[in-house]
């Protein structure tokens, strides 16, 4: 199937190696956690790490994007960032939280 006919759902039925991206040390253990918490959730669960720790997974997501760039992982992520908002435009506030201030938290979306 051309890649260009994926369906989010698709993308998100995906298994990403994480375990193997913590090994190669291309994300931390904290990461692969708050990761391993979210991955293949329920929408219900997802909302609740997000409302409780929503900056937290922001900031996981960026790292991935711009530290990552398998192709497969990528769409990933950013299937799950476009779940988020879809589900709740006003998470995007989540991008400005204070807490991310020492990050670039566009400079994925923008390379």
């Amino acid at each position: 199937m051309d890649h260009a006919e994926l369906t989010t759902d698709q993308v998100l039925r995906r298994d990403i190696p994480w375990e193997t991206y913590m090994s190669t040390k291309l994300i931390s253990g904290t990461s692969l956690q708050l990761l391993r918490r979210y991955d293949h959730r329920s929408e219900s669960h997802r909302a609740q790490l997000l409302d409780d720790d929503g900056p937290a997974y922001v900031r996981v997501f960026v790292h991935v994007l711009r530290d990552i760039f398998k192709e497969d992982t990528v769409e990933y992520v950013l299937a799950l960032i476009d779940e988020m908002l879809a589900a709740n435009p006003k998470r995007a506030r989540l991008f400005h939280d204070s807490s991310l201030s020492d990050e670039d938290t566009y400079e994925p979306f923008l390379s």
